[in-house]
C-alpha cells in the first residue's frame, strides 16, 4: 500500500489519522479509503474533525455537501463518501440529491488530486 501514498506526509497524516481514530485493524477498506482521501488534502485533513464524529467513529455527511468545499475538494469527499458508503448520491433531508459520477470526480481535478482518488479506489478494493 505504501506506494499509493502521494509522498511521506501523506503516509504519516494517515498513519495519524487512523491512530486519532483509535484503529487498530487497518484492514477495514471503507475507513481506508475514506481516511486516504482525507489524509492526501491540506484542507480536508485540516478539517477532519468537522467531517468525521471521531468517539463515535461516524461521518459527519451533512457537513460533506454543504457548499463550503471548493470544487476539487467537494469531488474528494463525493469520492470517499461513494467508497465508504458505496453510494452515487446524497440525499439531503428536504429530498435533493447531490449525485456524482466518476467522470465528475476525475474531470476537472489537478493532477495530484486525480492521481490520490485513483489511488484511494485502489486502497477501498484493496488492489495493492
Amino acid at each position: 500500500m505504501e506506494k499509493l501514498f502521494l509522498n511521506r506526509r501523506h503516509m504519516e497524516k494517515f498513519a495519524f489519522m487512523m491512530d486519532e481514530l483509535g484503529f487498530q485493524d487497518l484492514r477495514d477498506p471503507y475507513w481506508r479509503s475514506l481516511v486516504f482521501i482525507i489524509s492526501g488534502n491540506d484542507k480536508l485533513f485540516d478539517q477532519r474533525h468537522s467531517l468525521i464524529k471521531y468517539k463515535q467513529k461516524e461521518i459527519k455527511s451533512e457537513c460533506w455537501f454543504d457548499g463550503t468545499l471548493s470544487g476539487g475538494e467537494q469531488r474528494l469527499v463525493a469520492l470517499a463518501y461513494n467508497l465508504f458508503t458505496s453510494q452515487d448520491f446524497y440525499e439531503f433531508e428536504d429530498g435533493k440529491r447531490y449525485n456524482f459520477s466518476p467522470l465528475e470526480i476525475f474531470g476537472g481535478g489537478d493532477e495530484t488530486a486525480c492521481r490520490l482518488a485513483k489511488n484511494a479506489i485502489d486502497v477501498r478494493l484493496q488492489y495493492f
